[in-house]
């Protein structure tokens, strides 16, 4: 099956209205679908009056389409009554994805929507399977989009919804949509006197809703429609004891104060996520000022890593990607900017990768292009660091204190109230804050260099190592080498001989240019860990999780809760990808803290989950 989603094969009738020839069916009301969306969507929902004094509503709909639903609904958000701190999470799915210059042409006809229509087609869904998470934060509200089968969505996505907007294409001709096994997944996703609304009045709805235990009634309906459905799950549901290895939805606890440890573009990234939630934010840390280790380099590059297959890693790397776009895009900093990086393969293994990616790419030609056997990714961004980090803490509002101690977490909670939620993004001082989690954490030395340049233009070009031209500044790294876990960071000819040799052979015009200039070094210690993926997730006592899932080295299923702790939180391990992984990876813990939607399905919280070790090591034997 191709990694690209299929697009939708569009008519247009007279008026602007799509219709899907693989369907036969129009996307909204030939009437008028926002007011098709106001009543058969929000007024069966309960809204606006359903969240006025909620801090957090959840909205998740089947069909994306061209977004009017979600426009529909955000609108109502912004123009009611609703929680001074309240928040809208909108999740959706959508196997045949629109472009934006389509999903412009579709919602440009209402007026009222103008605002949020410009916000959305600026940051309009890519055409890549799986999910994406966009924030508008100056809305208050979040949208989530599943590219791909609602039944994949509903068995690999962790949430709970408020309400349902069941908006497929006619049940008659999209049986996929509407199948029994969606209503009873729908269940499991409903929280108590969650309500659904829908066009259709459809036999075959009305019982799979009834015998996955709604309570179904027909009202009036809108335009030529004379019924459309309602229904509500019941107030009382079943508990469901499911035991989660992985910990990917830990339990919540009544939260009063973040307390972030680490001031790189983890804790940022983390600083900014909590403020928008309207929490309470501190960071601390050892150093006298931002991004004081491996986050302060003078220039950056966030670019993807594309694997070959369709794997939950890959999905991972390449959503963690398209989400620091759209995350430093939105952020208040003029420290980030877009280029075109051309990547060279340096080896024959990445020869082979490169032509498995362009015979079966997971991003169109817009994202990504090919010449001469190379990778040419398009819209990457190079970051200034330091600048961003400062930008972003400042962005956050947070509370910094610089030159603490934060060696014991211990003497850290015991100045602290039980309402405080304490997350680590520390790098290697984790792994002696958090000893009980036996994190396998690696310490690695990465230098880079750098000198002025003529050229003011800014451009990069990728091998392994990295070239970036920006403000008359030209820098090359990082080298990756090994270092103990108490060994500080040092500069070294050896280092700054292997970053120029790499670049001669990458940029060797580039080189040419400054040969016999003067150059300047950084040395920083980066984290990772031994499958080169990041952690992020709650914190629990090692040897406790092995004896709790001793079951798996038998092949057995766990049963029973896991144990963790949930005040405290760790987000490690970004490697030499920092900026890429930190504003998803912050976004999940956020999420984690507040019990909201998750930016990440099943299968890729289970690539970041800091249970992941124990889990693997038990499954061995060792």
């Amino acid at each position: 099956m191709p990694r690209l989603p299929d697009l939708p094969d569009l008519d247009w009738k007279p008026d602007g209205t799509p219709v899907a020839r693989a369907f036969d069916d129009v996307y909204f009301s030939l009437s008028d679908g926002l007011e098709e969306t106001r009543n058969v969507f929000l007024k069966a929902c309960g809204l606006p009056e359903r969240w006025k004094d909620r801090a957090s509503f959840t909205i998740a709909e089947l069909g994306f389409g061209s977004g009017l639903n979600f426009l529909g609904a955000l609108e109502c958000w912004c123009r009611s009554e609703r929680a001074a701190n309240g928040w809208l999470h909108f999740l959706s799915v959508e196997k045949y994805l629109m472009s934006a210059s389509e999903a412009a042409r579709v919602v440009g006809r209402w007026d009222a929507l103008a605002e949020f229509r410009n916000a959305l087609i600026a940051r309009w869904p890519v055409r890549a399977k799986g999910l994406q998470r966009i924030e508008f934060p100056e809305f208050r509200a979040t949208l989530t989009l599943y590219v791909g089968d609602a039944q994949d969505w509903l068995s690999s996505c962790e949430f709970m919804a408020d309400a349902w907007f069941l908006d497929g294409f006619a049940p008659a001709k999209n049986d996929e949509m509407w199948g029994p096994d969606i209503y009873r997944l729908m269940e499991s996703h409903s929280l108590p006197g969650a309500l659904v609304g829908t066009y259709t009045v459809a036999g075959a709805v009305r019982r799979g809703l009834a015998d996955a235990g709604y309570r179904v009634s027909k009202q009036a309906g809108f335009g030529r429609k004379r019924e459309r459905l309602e229904a509500i799950w019941p107030d009382v549901s079943e508990t469901r004891n499911v035991s989660d290895p992985f910990l990917s939805s830990p339990r919540c606890k009544k939260v009063s104060q973040i307390v972030i440890v680490g001031a790189g573009i983890a804790g940022a990234c983390l600083a900014l996520a909590f403020r928008r939630l309207g929490m309470s934010v501190t960071v601390l840390d050892a150093g006298d000022g931002p991004a004081s280790g491996a986050s302060g380099n003078p220039l950056g590059l966030i670019m993807p890593r594309l694997d070959a297959a369709d794997t939950p890693q890959a999905r991972f790397l390449l959503q963690s990607y398209l989400y620091a776009l759209k995350f430093y895009e939105g952020a208040e900093t003029s420290a980030c900017t877009r280029l075109d990086v051309e990547q060279s393969p340096q080896s024959d293994t990445e020869i082979r990768r490169f032509a498995k990616l362009a015979a079966d790419p997971p991003l169109d030609a817009d994202w990504l292009g090919f010449s001469d056997g190379k990778l040419i990714h398009r819209h990457a961004m190079l970051v200034e660091p330091a600048r961003l980090v400062a930008d972003l803490m400042s962005l956050s509002g947070a509370d910094l204190q610089y030159g603490c101690d934060v060696t014991d977490f211990a003497s850290l909670k015991a100045g602290h109230d039980d309402e405080t939620v304490f997350v680590f993004a520390s790098a290697m001082a984790i792994k002696s804050q958090l000893e009980q989690m036996s994190l396998p954490l690696i310490a690695k030395m990465g230098q880079v260099d750098w000198v002025e340049h003529a050229s003011s233009q800014t451009a990069g070009r990728a091998s392994g190592s990295y070239a970036l031209r920006h403000d008359r500044r030209l820098l090359c790294g990082a080298t990756f080498e090994a270092l103990a876990d108490d060994e500080l960071p040092f500069i070294s000819e050896g280092a700054r001989t292997e970053n120029l040799r790499n670049l001669t052979e990458l940029a060797p015009d580039w080189a040419g240019e400054v040969s016999g200039s003067s150059w300047q070094s950084r040395a920083a210690v980066r984290t990772t860990t031994p499958d080169r993926m990041p952690v992020a997730g709650v914190t629990f006592d090692h040897d406790v999780l092995c004896s709790e899932i001793a079951p798996l080295s038998k092949g057995q299923i766990v049963d029973g809760p896991i144990s963790h702790d949930p005040s405290c939180f760790v987000l490690t391990g970004l490697g030499a990808r920092g900026f890429t992984f930190a504003p998803c990876l912050a976004d999940l813990i956020a999420c984690h803290v507040t019990g909201r939607p998750l930016p990440l399905a099943r299968p890729e919280l289970e690539q970041v989950s800091p249970a992941r070790f124990a889990i693997r090591a038990v499954k061995r034997g060792t």
